[in-house]
């Protein structure tokens, strides 16, 4: 099989190889979900994600965000400065898009 093989031929390879390992004498044995395949007579190894060392504090996220929203809050309002009205020059076109006359208009 190359390296890019469709699902489908991964799958057909798969059945061909199982129906070739049952008519060579193969037999497939069906397990209870939960069983393990380590052997009976020896003890477990221990799972890769326990840790010899005590469980590290946890940061509860309510804290957290409680902590954020409360330096939020105390930030004062940025001040608010005052406009200047300027005069602007308004141009005035008629029916047609042409330019009739310019008026200022204070903003």
């Amino acid at each position: 099989m190359t390296s890019r093989s469709s699902k489908n031929a991964i799958r057909r390879e798969l059945r061909r190889k199982t129906e070739e390992f049952l008519s060579l004498g193969g037999e497939i044995k069906k397990h209870i979900a939960g069983d393990t395949g380590e052997p009976a007579d020896k003890p477990r190894s221990r799972s890769a994600f326990v840790s010899s060392e005590p469980p590290k504090t946890r940061t509860y996220i309510n804290d957290v965000v409680l902590a954020l929203d409360s330096r939020k809050a105390k930030k004062t309002p940025p001040k608010v400065t005052k406009t200047h009205k300027r005069r602007t020059k308004k141009i005035i076109y008629d029916d047609f898009g042409e330019p009739v006359r310019e008026v200022w208009s204070d903003q």
